[in-house]
């Protein structure tokens, strides 16, 4: 499925609120047109066949019950050309930097970050998208 150009979209899974509300004000100062941020499962499962150029899987925070639903999350839009994946963990947790890069996440960010690394974060990957062709912008 082609996406529509100059829709950039991203999706946002943390358990944390103030995190959500952080990046979806972020993504909107960004130029990002739409920022997902299910606040439970119910809303994760109503989003997460969408087409998302970012994914923000935050899995030291996980929204639910479950670590696991994160988890699968993140190995499901890792998989996904067009996709870059962000994977959010804790913040002295070697073995989750190691399967975040074994995913093949594009980014690690150990603990939650300033607004102004996420504003780069955003702004980075609106380059990275264009440089690889995977996104049109009009």
């Amino acid at each position: 499925m082609a996406r529509a150009p100059g829709l950039l979209k991203c999706l946002v899974v943390s358990g944390n609120d103030g995190f959500r509300n952080r990046l979806d004000a972020i993504s909107e100062l960004s130029g990002w047109s739409a920022c997902e941020a299910p606040a439970d499962a119910a809303e994760l499962r109503a989003v997460v066949d969408g087409d998302y150029q970012l994914v923000i899987a935050d899995i030291a925070q996980p929204l639910g019950d479950r670590v696991s639903d994160t988890v699968e999350i993140a190995e499901e839009y890792a998989s996904r050309p067009g996709t870059l994946l962000v994977v959010c963990g804790s913040e002295d947790s070697v073995d989750e930097e190691m399967w975040a890069r074994q995913l093949g996440a594009w980014v690690y960010l150990p603990g939650v970050s300033g607004a102004d690394a996420l504003m780069s974060l955003f702004a980075e990957a609106r380059r990275v998208g264009e440089r690889r062709g995977a996104w049109q912008f009009v």
